[in-house]
């Protein structure tokens, strides 16, 4: 985990966390070490005890800059030494689960790869960002003894688009974690009440990123019957905030949307137990973890079943197509407004979530890593 920056990394990080979580509980390898910058190291200290446990590595990507980040990732491809005299001895299976290979060369691997966006909606990445994907990305799951993607929609377009053995990537759905997201709550009241909630209110947890339709989400709330319903939005702007507020506040909808940025963990299943309903018209999705999130608390879904989000949510969310404003918006209309689809998606959505598991997942995680062992001679 050496290039990763704790609470900036969406999905990725809290798949990382959550399989930590089960090795730590015994659900996994009989011993894990988490290779840590000094960013994860403290951050991550509560997953250290039982089979697993951090070394530190001082490599010089740990860094939120981004241009500092790659810089530190260039130097690290091109002079591996400093980072590989840091390791412990005895590796059997280092898997990349957040990051790319760095620096190459550490066999055998596993690498996890949520998903090949950069190859299905390109027009989202400059050309220097489609380039350092497909380098890193790319190269680095064509190289892995082993490549571990969310959905299968994903193993079928990792298998298509970069020509990978289909006996090589191995689809294991990620979860959500059971204790925290549930339909009751002892202290939501308390946990809320710094947030000044509007009531009541549609709920969008997502990273402001191209692909995850914040603009048409916005003019469809608009162009919604429901005009007493608000919009609550969480997640990293990266930047591109201000831009999303303009465009609300040309709208005309500037009361009726809040943006109340990262929220800590115990806060978000509080959230989609307030909300009216969480809407999700995202363009692509590698798995899509938020519905089954909303789905577990007993808050109804509309979401896009783009990519693999159809695969995550089955019949348990009214579909919406992301690309029409209307559609979207009779969606927020459906959702909100008739009782008994929304008595139907709660149910529905409660079952679904229960389908999903991080100990699962850890102990399939785990027949891979013993897999690839045993192919390189190890046991």
């Amino acid at each position: 985990m050496l290039t990763v920056v704790p609470g900036r990394m969406g999905g990725s990080e809290s798949y990382v966390r959550a399989l930590l979580d089960q090795y730590r509980r015994g659900k996994g390898p009989e011993r894990v070490t988490v290779l840590a910058n000094r960013r994860v190291l403290s951050a991550y200290e509560r997953y250290a005890g039982g089979r697993v446990s951090l070394h530190h590595v001082r490599a010089p990507a740990a860094t939120a800059n981004p241009p500092l980040r790659l810089a530190g990732m260039l130097v690290a491809h091109a002079v591996p030494g400093p980072i590989a005299r840091q390791l412990p001895p005895g590796l059997d299976v280092v898997h990349f689960a957040a990051t790319v290979p760095m620096p190459r060369g550490w066999t055998p691997n596993v690498v996890t790869l949520h998903d090949i966006q950069h190859h299905d909606l390109p027009a989202f990445f400059s050309a220097p960002e489609r380039a350092l994907r497909t380098i890193t990305y790319d190269g680095a799951a064509r190289r892995a003894a082993r490549v571990v993607t969310s959905s299968s929609y994903s193993a079928r377009r990792i298998v298509e688009v970069l020509g990978i053995h289909p006996e090589r990537v191995h689809a294991v759905p990620m979860a959500i974690d059971h204790d925290r997201f549930q339909p009751n709550g002892e202290n939501d009241r308390e946990l809320l009440s710094t947030l000044e909630l509007p009531r009541p209110f549609l709920f969008y947890p997502a990273n402001l990123w191209p692909h995850k339709n914040h603009t048409r989400l916005v003019e469809a709330l608009g162009r919604s019957g429901e005009r007493d319903l608000d919009l609550v939005l969480t997640g990293q702007p990266y930047g591109r905030l201000a831009a999303l507020l303009e465009h609300v506040r040309r709208l005309g909808l500037a009361d009726r949307v809040r943006h109340v940025g990262y929220v800590p963990a115990p806060v978000l299943p509080a959230l989609y137990r307030a909300a009216r309903a969480v809407v999700f018209p995202s363009l692509y999705e590698g798995f899509g973890g938020p519905p089954l999130e909303a789905m577990a608390c007993g808050c109804p879904v509309t979401a896009s079943m783009r990519a693999s989000l159809a695969e995550v949510c089955g019949d348990a969310a009214l579909p919406l197509d992301p690309e029409s404003v209307e559609s979207i918006a009779d969606s927020i209309d459906r959702i909100v407004g008739d009782d008994a689809l929304r008595s139907h998606l709660r149910r529905a959505g409660i079952e679904r979530a229960r389908q999903f598991s991080w100990e699962v997942s850890a102990l399939r995680h785990t027949a891979i890593y013993e897999r690839v062992c045993a192919a390189s001679g190890h046991t």
